[in-house]
């Protein structure tokens, strides 16, 4: 899962000592030191604007990550007028923006939004990457609270949309048609989804992983104690480090398991009425003979996911019997593993929509190239 980041970029290749060579000193000295290590942290990878495209009209990759990214992270520092309209486009969209800036320069504009202030100093930064993570941590738990300036821009949508309502069901479908995305259209958004899909598994798994790492370390060390001879105060303070490392683990797991369900709201609808169009035009199935397949290997990974996160859980619920600190870590991860248990089970449910598509017991890729 990815946090795009928006700063200042300067430009590495000019003379040392030049403005946009110090711009691309400090945007990339925050970065290294303080934005990607707090977002590795949290299982997210962290992007840059200049590793997707360089300099020139702001590309339509970077665009759509402003519009799409589940977290945006922007350096203020300067008030770049590129960084300020990108983030400008961010606002409108109501997910979660955190906003960091160097003290003193910062644009009077931003004074009322919530940002992190540093000082560009060893232990400055050191502090900045601190804050920024707990600003990680509150906000990828609730999704974040919109600026006033989104909340305004939404309530005047809506009242547009109750102003300008359709005076007839002819017109409401005229307009509903002319409005629709196109199959492609579709198709593009649904390959992005099951990208994020794939991601959020991937780094799922790694924290599972993780996770029984954890468990592992503890069992060997409590063998060890018994072995010298340590009691329950030994047991106990494994047991606190141990709850330690997992509370770790499950904020990492939270963000993962949000954007999971997240991913999955926002592709559904789509999957639904793609495979339905389908179904209803089967030649459309010649221009995409992989969709189908690729629908069908998700639902596949996510039934298979279903009963390893209903152990997890269980397991996560049982160690808290034996201290108040794991039966707190327990329950940060248990509600966790059921998020993901529950949206894997409506991932693997698409399959239904595949047997309407293709007839039971025929191999889909087969049935998309047709007879030989």
């Amino acid at each position: 899962m990815k946090a795009f980041v928006i700063g200042p970029i300067g430009d590495k290749d000019v003379e040392d000592g030049s403005p946009a060579r110090l711009a691309y000193e400090e945007g990339i000295q925050v970065f290294e030191d303080v934005i990607a290590p707090a977002c590795t942290a949290f299982g997210l990878e962290a992007v840059r604007a200049d590793m997707i495209s360089r300099a020139g009209e702001i590309p339509e990759q970077i665009f759509r990550q402003l519009r799409d990214c589940p977290v945006v992270i922007a350096d203020l520092t300067g008030a770049n007028p590129n960084v300020m309209y990108e983030l400008g486009l961010r606002h409108t969209t109501g997910l979660v923006t955190i906003q960091i800036g160097e003290k003193g320069r910062l644009p009077f504009d931003v004074a009322a939004i919530r940002t992190i202030m540093f000082k560009r100093t060893e232990a400055g930064l050191v502090q900045a990457r601190k804050d920024l993570s707990k600003s990680l941590v509150a906000n990828l738990n609730t999704g974040g609270d919109p600026v006033t300036a989104t909340r305004i821009w939404f309530e005047a949508s809506l009242l547009e949309q109750k102003s300008t309502a359709p005076e007839s069901a002819e017109v409401a479908d005229a307009t509903s048609d002319e409005d629709a995305p196109g199959f492609l259209e579709l198709l593009a958004e649904m390959e992005t989804g099951t990208q994020s899909l794939v991601q959020t598994t991937v780094a799922a798994a790694s924290i599972i992983q993780d996770i029984s790492a954890v468990y592992s370390e503890a069992t060997a060390s409590i063998h060890q104690a018994e072995a010298s001879g340590g009691g329950a105060s030994a047991r106990l303070a494994i047991a606190e480090l141990t709850a330690t490392k997992l509370n770790e683990q499950a904020a990492r797991l939270e963000v993962v398991s949000g954007e999971f369900a997240r991913t999955v709201d926002r592709i559904e609808p789509g999957i639904q009425y793609l495979l339905g169009r389908l179904a209803e035009e089967p030649e459309q199935l010649a221009a995409v003979p992989d969709f189908p397949l690729q629908v069908k290997n998700l639902c596949d990974a996510a039934r298979s996911s279903i009963e390893g996160s209903n152990a997890m859980r269980t397991n996560a619920i049982e160690i808290g019997k034996a201290s108040r600190s794991l039966k707190r870590a327990g329950e940060r991860l248990a509600p966790s593993f059921k998020r993901f248990s529950d949206t894997s089970e409506r991932v693997a449910g698409w399959s239904k929509l595949l047997d309407i598509l293709s007839p039971p017991q025929t191999d889909l890729k087969a049935a998309a190239n047709g007879p030989e």
